[in-house]
């Protein structure tokens, strides 16, 4: 029973790969992406970025040497780590386990059947 099911399930996660289709965007099949072409407006712009990067790297690589930088604090405080059940929900789960376990244990004695002789009246 249990090989059925994960057979089944197999087979449906290779139909789903296999048969499955990519959804990627695209307006119309007409439109065509065209290259944006660049300005001297758009180099002046990536060359003031740079040299503001270049500006606040050296400002921290001059912090750096001279000892004015310290490693942020971490904090002492552990998070709390949580699965967000209540009370009411964790015992639900852990009756369902147990109610699982004895409907398992029935069906694998009851498969065996009857041992020793049968009585009749």
């Amino acid at each position: 029973m249990i090989k059925r099911i994960a057979l089944l399930m197999l087979v449906t996660v290779l139909v789903v790969m296999v048969c499955g289709t990519g959804s990627h965007a695209k307006a119309s099949p007409n439109d065509e992406a065209t290259p944006a072409h660049r300005t001297s407006s758009d180099n002046d712009v990536n060359q003031q970025a740079n040299e503001k990067l270049r500006t606040a790297f050296d400002k921290l690589l001059e912090d750096a040497k001279a000892g004015k930088l310290t490693p942020a604090p971490r904090p002492q405080i552990q998070q709390r780590n949580s699965n967000h059940l209540s009370k009411g929900t964790k015992i639900a789960i852990g009756i369902g386990i147990v109610v699982a376990v004895v409907a398992i244990v029935v069906v694998v004695k009851a498969d065996k059947g009857p041992t020793g002789s049968i009585p009749i009246f």
